[in-house]
């Protein structure tokens, strides 16, 4: 019998991120949607409200997130808060299996090069963490930048495509930011909110693990730092859900600037041809909280969705583990 924890193959981190993905995106399509919709100019926002007959006023004075969500069931039914679902589904469910396969393999390259190394140029985990969250995040997001284009489209009241062909055809035809380029509009924005954000979730998320699980663990394993950290199948998804939501909410609310951009970039890349150009209109004529536009449902949509995704995704590596290590004593 081998003593060596068994190693759970490449398919396995992409089948439960590809799963994971899966579910999180069908269960929380109606808070990107809203998300976009704030995000996307305030003009034509109040224009699309008021033809519905919902009230743009409310006791903040400003647009809000029910009365949004009030405006796309007056206009399309509740089933109008999904729309978008097919193209999330084209880009979250590859690229949430992508990332966690990628992810996993970054990891282990970047543990390997620091076990080769001594002193101050070995790699801290915390450091490795965060270059593989932000190197693997950035490589997904710019692979899947053109079906995450159709998307923000799809879901912002702006555009009424009927397929995600006559979306593609509509973006590469179009005049002032069209061709192959529309497909990759607001490629800056993203990777400036993706690399810091997945960097700094991934950082949070194994640190605040750590924590937990020396919570969770039996008192000898407290009273014994250097012993193994584990957890029990109980707590496992406890701990998961957790350390995902502190670390979502951490990295969204830093990065949320960066997704107003790359949302507008995306919508509107005729007046939003560039970063320092859009986030010059948006201070200019929405004041710095413009940046901020749709952080609530962003903030909620990426807590939940982390939770729901890690907790999904980690239950099928360990479960992948466990299979492993009865082949492997056998």
């Amino acid at each position: 019998m081998s003593s060596s924890k068994p190693q759970v193959s490449g398919h396995m981190h992409l089948l439960g991120g590809a799963l994971s993905g899966l579910a999180a995106c069908v269960a929380l399509q109606p808070l990107d949607l809203v998300k976009t919709r704030l995000q996307q100019e305030t003009h034509t926002l109040r224009q699309s409200l008021a033809s519905t007959a919902i009230s743009t006023t409310t006791t903040a004075g400003r647009i809000s997130l029910w009365s949004v969500a009030s405006g796309v069931i007056a206009a399309d039914g509740a089933k109008g808060l999904w729309r978008g679902t097919w193209p999330t589904i084209l880009r979250n469910v590859p690229g949430s299996g992508l990332y966690f396969a990628c992810l996993e393999q970054t990891r282990r390259a970047l543990r390997s090069l620091s076990s080769s190394t001594t002193g101050s140029t070995a790699l801290t985990p915390g450091t490795i963490n965060l270059i593989s969250g932000a190197g693997s995040r950035v490589t997904v997001g710019l692979m899947m930048m053109p079906i995450t284009v159709i998307k923000v489209r799809y879901e912002s009241n702006m555009y009424r495509y009927t397929s995600v062909a006559a979306a593609t055809r509509a973006i590469v035809t179009e005049k002032g930011g069209g061709g192959v380029r529309g497909l990759f509009a607001g490629s800056g924005a993203t990777v400036l909110r993706d690399a810091p954000h997945a960097g700094l979730y991934v950082f949070f998320y194994e640190h605040t693990k750590d924590i937990l699980k020396r919570a969770f663990a039996p008192p000898p394993l407290r009273a014994t730092p250097s012993a193994s950290i584990s957890s029990t199948p109980t707590t496992s998804p406890i701990i998961h859900t957790a350390s995902a939501c502190v670390s979502g909410i951490a990295a969204t609310v830093i990065t949320n600037p960066f997704d107003v951009l790359k949302t507008r970039m995306q919508l509107n890349p005729r007046d939003y041809p560039s970063m320092h150009r859009s986030a010059w209109r948006i201070i200019t004529e929405e004041n710095v909280k413009g940046l901020f536009a749709g952080m609530l449902p962003r903030l909620i949509r990426k807590t939940v969705s982390a939770a729901i995704t890690w907790t999904i995704y980690e239950e099928i590596v360990r479960w992948a583990g466990g299979r492993a290590a009865l082949a492997q004593s056998s």
